[in-house]
């Protein structure tokens, strides 16, 4: 009866040890999946705009476990502006993932309805703690550049503060008074900030896996050494830069485990060029051949088609001569023309400043050409003709400057 009782135990025992392999190889695949899930849902294909050469962005996560609570996100929203994001959400494996998923998706969903970066904090804050009775939070610092100007508008969530680095100068810390943690209060409101960046900066975001990682010895990498691995070199790239202070970070923690998501984003503004222009402090009739010339020299550089080109041309010669015709009665006046080229959508755009009589000829009613010219009032067929064979046409008033932008696909 013990023998026989002996083998039943042994049976249930391997049946059991089975039963937890299996069990165990399943959660690993889930596992498995939950992080291709996890990587999928961040930008992580390199280099990420590679139209665009005004930029040089990279980042990477490693997280403690399969899955983490840390994440990275940026975006174009419009033609120039670019959004930066790094955050932490409080704990580790699956509970933070999901979390960081639901936080990422609330804030990009704010930040694209077009409101300002306080008020995507404020009421991301207030969406994330409905039904957060687990209590977690998220620490989070994001920042809107915009890629003309340099000027970057950002907003602290008790986050790490980012180093910045000036083209001709050394890393430090842009340490400014941050905000509660999201998801951590209801009616918490949040102050926006600027910095205007310079060509040549860089903006470097992290979460604290990076300076709290420790070694054997119970260390912390700590704020220091990051900013000394940072100057120890110039760094071609923003990939050099991370995977510089990445393999760093593994050198200093040596065979101690992880114990935090590993996560960072670098930016560098590099910016444009002044586009081509052509000035004129008292314009006259004779100029506009002028004009044009040198706008189709600068557009046979580019692959804009003849056809184009024409078009540009005759909307040059009409616009021109509305401003020197009508905008200076009676007198002469000053008029600056700016070629704008983004190869990156493929659209041409010609700007006229000048400082004749404010007139928007976009108010202006289209003329009737079912009716005979005759029937027909004077005036208004040339801006009539650019509408219609331009793709985009914009007005404003400003400076006391009238600025007419008119734009072309290539």
């Amino acid at each position: 009866e013990f023998a026989s009782l002996s083998d039943d135990i042994n049976t249930t025992v391997d049946t059991l040890k089975r039963y937890i392999n299996e069990a165990s190889a399943r959660i690993d695949t889930e596992l498995e999946f939950a992080k291709d899930i996890q990587v999928s849902a961040l930008p992580n294909v390199f280099p990420a705009f590679p139209k665009r050469k005004d930029l040089d962005i990279f980042a990477s996560m490693k997280p403690a476990k399969e899955v983490g609570g840390d994440f990275y996100d940026f975006y174009m929203t419009g033609t120039d502006n670019l959004h930066i994001l790094i955050a932490d959400v409080s704990g580790k494996g699956i509970p933070a993932a999901m979390f960081m998923m639901r936080a990422k998706t609330e804030l990009k969903t704010l930040t694209e309805s077009d409101i300002p970066l306080s008020e995507v904090f404020t009421r991301g804050n207030a969406e994330l703690c409905e039904g957060n009775d687990a209590g977690m939070f998220v620490t989070a610092w994001q920042g809107d550049i915009d890629l003309t100007t340099g000027l970057m508008k950002y907003v602290s969530a008790g986050h790490n503060p980012p180093v910045i680095k000036h083209k001709d100068g050394k890393f430090e810390y842009l340490k400014t008074k941050p905000g509660f943690v999201l998801a951590g209060m209801e009616g918490m409101k949040y102050r926006e900030n600027e910095y205007q960046l310079e060509p040549g900066d860089v903006v470097y975001l992290y979460t604290d896996g990076v300076t709290e990682a420790t070694n054997s010895d119970t260390k912390l990498y700590g704020e220091e050494r990051l900013l000394e691995k940072m100057n120890s070199k110039e760094h071609k790239s923003m990939k050099e830069l991370c995977k510089s202070i990445k393999t760093d970070v593994d050198i200093f923690v040596g065979e101690a485990p992880q114990f935090d998501d590993i996560t960072m984003l670098a930016f560098r503004y590099i910016g444009t060029p002044p586009p081509p222009s052509i000035h004129f402090d008292e314009v006259k009739l004779t100029d506009i051949p002028v004009i044009t010339e040198f706008i189709g020299s600068e557009l046979e550089k580019t692959e804009c088609s003849k056809k184009t080109l024409v078009q540009i041309n005759i909307a040059i010669d009409e616009i021109c001569s509305n401003i020197i015709n009508h905008g200076y009665v009676n007198r002469t006046g000053p008029l600056t023309v700016k070629l704008i080229i983004k190869e990156e959508t493929g659209m041409i755009y010609v700007r006229f400043i000048d400082e004749g009589i404010p007139y928007n000829p976009l108010t202006k009613d289209d003329p009737d050409i079912t009716l005979s010219a005759e029937e027909r009032s004077i005036g208004g067929l040339g801006i009539y003709m650019v509408k219609k064979t331009m793709d985009e046409i914009k007005y404003k008033y400003e400076g006391e400057c009238n600025i007419l932008t008119i734009g072309k696909v290539m």
